[in-house]
């Protein structure tokens, strides 16, 4: 019996060993992973020049405005301003006489009129009716021969003309206040004028698009208010620059980055030292769905 159960032993080790096994089978080591960037395209930085010019598009407001009012009750005689006409101190806008005057011009025929005005002249006289600043005459209240109060408006001034607008192509560059642009009046292209920008704003949910604010800095006759003007804000230019395609700049955090070939120097098994880059760079890896055209749905 014992001779029986030593053969059972031994045959549950055959099995546990088949024929031909010398021992365990060691566990195969994996092929080592590809580096990330492996197989990279390599571009190279290139360098020339970039202008940066954006089309605007607004319709012209009066700001800082101030009323021109009657000094005295009297009338306007001669009536000088028009809308949307441009003055200084020194224009002559209308003129005025006092009550008084008035009837006395009126009870005096056409032909004895001037010799009235001779005769009075030491004691009525005409008043010249003149801006405090230059400015844009946005409003005229009165007519030749009317009588007005004391009080009354007779003008509005606007000291500024602002042309409230957007730009109407996606802007990827930084704006700055004192950038300058040609604008022309969408009715008439031959009426141009020259603005600088004085506040923007990113609008909502569009963030290369910007509400402006453009100033206009040659004022003169022929700017109408709520007109709309086109045309095209010089946001910057520069020579001789380091030029990447967009697509290929990696953002995080709120930080660009470009994956350059750096030049080392002293190494150890954990640091190395930087010496500098190159001008050569690698361009990032994308999903297919990206690479079809090269442009990230952010991008367009």
């Amino acid at each position: 019996m014992k001779r029986n159960l030593i053969n059972h032993c031994a045959a549950l080790l055959l099995l546990a060993c088949p024929a031909g096994a010398a021992g365990p089978v060691p566990a195969q080591k994996e092929a080592p992973k590809p580096a990330i960037w492996d197989g990279a395209v390599q571009h190279n930085i290139k360098t020339g020049d970039i202008t940066v010019i954006t089309p605007v598009t607004g319709i012209t407001t009066a700001q800082d405005t101030y009323d021109i009012v009657a000094p005295f009750d009297g009338r306007v005689e001669d009536l000088e301003a028009e809308v949307f006409s441009f003055a200084t101190p020194k224009t002559l806008l209308a003129r005025m006489v006092s009550t008084e005057m008035a009837a006395l011009l009126d009870s005096s025929s056409e032909a004895e009129r001037k010799q009235t005005e001779r005769r009075w002249k030491d004691v009525y006289s005409y008043t010249e009716i003149k801006p405090e600043t230059q400015g844009m005459i946005t409003n005229v209240y009165v007519e030749p021969h009317t009588r007005v109060m004391k009080g009354d408006r007779l003008f509005t001034v606007a000291r500024k003309v602002v042309i409230v607008g957007k730009n109407t192509e996606p802007l990827y560059s930084r704006l700055a206040a004192g950038m300058t642009a040609k604008v022309e009046y969408a009715r008439n292209p031959d009426v141009k004028f020259e603005t600088k920008l004085v506040n923007f704003l990113s609008l909502k949910g569009s963030p290369y698009i910007n509400r402006l604010w453009l100033e206009v800095v040659d004022l003169r006759d022929g700017i109408k208010i709520g007109a709309q003007f086109n045309g095209q804000l010089f946001v910057g230019k520069s020579e001789n620059a380091m030029l990447v395609p967009r697509q290929d700049i990696i953002e995080s955090g709120g930080k660009r980055f470009l994956v350059t070939e750096i030049k080392t120097g002293l190494e150890t098994a954990e640091e190395l030292e930087i010496l500098g880059h190159s001008s050569l760079y690698l361009e990032p890896l994308r999903p297919a769905a990206e690479s079809n055209d090269g442009k990230t749905k952010k991008d367009r």
